[in-house]
């Protein structure tokens, strides 16, 4: 092999070095961002459904708490009507 031969050999292994390099660092970039990109999504679908899910326990909490409230407030005109005396009267003691 001549020298002028021996140098474009040469050149043309360190081109194709480089270039299966630049591939292999395209290929490796493309799939971490399809990676990224899918932990993106999830981590947004679970983002709104927590918030889908703090919101029904919000409404379920004030349903639970207008039910306890009508449930005193029907003990109370319980006990009322059980001891024959109403919320005005003045008791004994």
């Amino acid at each position: 092999m001549t020298a002028t031969t021996q140098g474009a050999f040469d050149r043309m292994v360190n081109v194709s070095a480089g270039t299966i390099q630049w591939a292999h660092d395209l290929v490796v970039a493309v799939r971490s961002s399809f990676g990224e990109r899918r932990r993106a999504r999830i981590e947004a679908e679970l983002d709104r459904k927590q918030d889908e899910l703090r919101r029904t326990v919000l409404q379920l909490a004030d349903v639970l708490g207008m039910e306890a409230h009508e449930a005193r407030k029907a003990l109370i005109r319980e006990s009322f009507l059980a001891s024959g005396r109403t919320p005005n009267e003045q008791s004994d003691s």
